[in-house]
């Protein structure tokens, strides 16, 4: 079924239905290149290094090694196929994210139409394009746009179910079981979408829509029969991070604060001070306000679709606030609840262009308008100011920089060795046939669920022993994220000719190191 179709189907007769595509078209473009900007200049970190490496491998072992790490394997292996053809490059491979983030929008944005109409759509539009969160996480060599895209893409299905339209309701279901085992072939925490899902049609249908509930169960059947080669490992990973703990610190009482900062102006609620923390606090309060206003502006049938909205960017966030309290360990870090935030920016689109007011309305509503505007643009401006520093750690990574440097100075042929796989993850992007890059081969890093592919193939990069691996270059640079890795000689024969750190332009903290070594 193609786009055209669609948007015909979702119209009445005497609608132009075409003036909807140009504002799809229109606002994809805006989000594409705001998205775009700068993806190519920013270093790699651990998380897109280690995705990039992975997608290396065949599907099968893709999902051998993703089965001794955290997420499942179905992005891994899309990018094996978007990486088999557009290379190893940081910006290439860095826009399938933003590819997917083209599908979620056009999602959203077809789901706000069938249930609010186009300007309603219009206005979800200007919030999916400007959300800060969305647009850090478009830029990022990762899953979550991917999964962004399936939940809206099962949700526009859902919708097309319970509003009793269509006439191939086993092909919708069918295709509704499959979106939600995609989901979870992509990632664990769309589970928390399909939890809203199922409060929504008991809630809404147990009265009259028996039937919807029976259907939707038999649904969800389907896709856990899909699912069922890959539960045992969801299980075993699951308990892993129970029982032997996680990095992710446990949840605080600036844990929500700083999600509502982060979601709107980039910034922990720490760092959000002054004016600015008036501003935010104006902002998520007038929001609320505005959304309890326009909800009682809507007949009954809307009503129950603006709950579906306001529950599947709800439960994301607090389903895993509850799954990170004891007894369960932490897991809440803003990226795992992006499929909420991104329906928050459904449900604010929906309410601003809803509300009604008795005096001024026109005025009201670009004062409105300009207030988010301004709120999401700050945080957009600090989105892209920040780059790809760490929102767990606050590090920026600067690997690529010290690899730039490095065949500044360095003589053609001259390899990177880096003593730590993480390290060597991040760099191996930057890995040409002039500099070849390299990792210290240990046995422990079978201990580690991550580095096993490292263990299992010292083929490719692997040194097994650094003396006789020296015995075949006259000069090595050694690459690290600590001073150790980098400043300590690989043995007694070699002599540090010249070395330098790099700085994080904001925190002044060294970020990485070099040095290179002759022999003696």
């Amino acid at each position: 079924m193609n786009l055209s179709r669609i948007f015909k189907r979702n119209h009445r007769k005497n609608d132009a239905w075409w003036h909807d595509i140009l504002i799809l078209l229109a606002g994809c473009s805006l989000y594409v290149v705001v998205a775009s900007l700068g993806i190519g200049q920013e270093s790699s970190y651990f998380d897109e290094g280690f995705t990039s490496y992975l997608a290396r491998f065949s599907p099968l072992d893709i999902a051998h090694y993703t089965a001794l790490d955290v997420h499942p394997p179905l992005y891994y292996i899309v990018l094996h196929y978007w990486q088999s053809l557009f290379g190893i490059d940081v910006f290439n491979l860095r826009f399938m994210s933003i590819a997917w983030g083209v599908v979620a929008i056009t999602f959203g944005f077809l789901l706000v139409r069938r249930l609010f109409g186009r300007t309603a759509a219009v206005s979800s539009l200007v919030f999916m394009t400007l959300s800060p969160l969305f647009i850090r996480y478009s830029e990022a060599m990762r899953m979550y746009t991917m999964a962004i895209a399936i939940v809206a893409a099962a949700t526009y299905v859902l919708v097309l179910l319970a509003t009793n339209t269509t006439r191939h309701k086993r092909l919708l279901w069918i295709a509704y079981a499959v979106l939600v085992t995609a989901g979870m072939w992509t990632n664990y925490f769309t589970a928390f979408v399909w939890l809203a899902h199922l409060i929504w049609v008991v809630w809404e249908w147990k009265g009259g829509g028996v039937n919807l509930i029976k259907q939707w169960l038999l649904a969800v059947g389907l896709a856990i029969v899909l699912y069922l080669p890959w539960l045992p490992w969801l299980l075993l990973r699951f308990s892993d991070v129970q029982s032997t703990g996680f990095w992710i610190k446990p949840i605080a009482v600036d844990t929500l604060a700083s999600t509502i900062t982060t979601a709107t102006v980039y910034t922990s609620s720490v760092q959000t001070n002054n004016w600015i923390a008036v501003a935010v606090c104006a902002y998520v309060a007038l929001t609320g306000v505005i959304v309890a206003r326009s909800y009682r502006t809507f007949n009954i049938k809307q009503r129950a679709f603006f709950r579906l909205l306001v529950i599947c960017a709800v439960v994301p966030i607090l389903a895993l606030v509850l799954l990170s309290l004891p007894p369960f360990r932490s897991s809440f870090v803003y990226r795992y609840v992006l499929n909420g935030v991104f329906m928050a920016t459904l449900v604010v689109g929906i309410a601003y262009a809803t509300v009604k007011f008795k005096h001024h309305p026109v005025l009201k509503k670009i004062g409105l308008y300009s207030f988010a505007i301004v709120i999401l643009g700050l945080g957009l401006f600090n989105a892209k100011q920040a780059g790809n520093r760490s929102l767990d750690t606050g590090v920026k990574n600067m690997v690529a920089q010290a690899i730039t440097k490095i065949n500044a100075s360095a003589a053609p042929g001259e390899p990177i060795i880096s003593r730590s796989p993480y390290t060597y993850y991040t760099a191996s992007l930057y890995e040409t046939t002039k500099r070849p890059i390299y990792y210290t081969f240990t046995s422990s890093l079978n201990k580690v669920g991550s580095t096993h592919m490292l263990y299992d193939h010292p083929e490719k990069r692997g040194i097994k022993n650094l003396a006789a691996f020296g015995d075949h270059h006259k000069r090595l640079w050694l690459l690290a994220e600590d001073r150790y890795g980098a400043m300590n000689p690989p043995s007694a024969h070699w002599k540090r000719s010249q070395s330098f750190v790099l700085y994080d332009p904001v925190t002044h903290v060294p970020t990485v190191y070099a040095s290179e070594y002759v022999k003696r």
